[in-house]
Parts: C-alpha cells; structure tokens; sequence
C-alpha cells in the first residue's frame, strides 16, 4: 500500500464510521490516522466498567472493504471484533 495521503483521510474516516456502526456498539469515538503505511484506528468505546481504548489496525483491506469485497469486510470485522469484545453493544 503507498503511504497514506490528506486526500485519503476523509474516505477512510468514513470507511471506519461505516464498519464501526456494523459492530453494534452502543457509543464509541473514534480517531483514523495515517502511520507507517497503514491506517491507525483508535477507538474509546464504553464498557461495563467505564471505558476502553484501543488501537486497531487496518491497511487497503479498509478501502477494499467498502468497496464490496466481503472477505476484506469479514476479516476486518472479525479482528476488530475480538479486540473491542468488552464494548457494549446496542
């Protein structure tokens, strides 16, 4: 993947709000930055306890992903999920 760009950040926000919202989670923040050639998601979501942060990862599978490729979408999910499982869900 070529390093991220200015232009690219506004798309891959989004591309996280929308995989994001597909975990149900009842209130999360979340910040997408560009870091070593790939995007750093960084996500505060509200837990039993208070809440949790987190720092996922996600690289051109993240585009892929919205643009319709269900295995990228798949894995993603399934990784982001496992890492924000103590988050509350709607």
């Amino acid at each position: 993947m070529a390093a991220p760009t200015e232009s690219d950040l506004a798309p891959a926000r989004d591309a996280v709000g929308t995989l994001l919202d597909s975990l149900g989670l009842s209130a999360e923040l979340y910040a997408v930055e560009p870091r070593e050639g790939r995007w750093a998601v960084i996500v505060e979501c509200a837990t039993e306890s208070g809440w949790q942060r987190a720092e996922l990862q996600a690289g051109p599978e993240l585009f892929a992903a919205i643009r319709g490729d269900a295995d990228a979408r798949a894995a993603l999910l399934a990784e982001w999920r496992t890492q924000l499982a103590a988050c509350k869900k709607d």
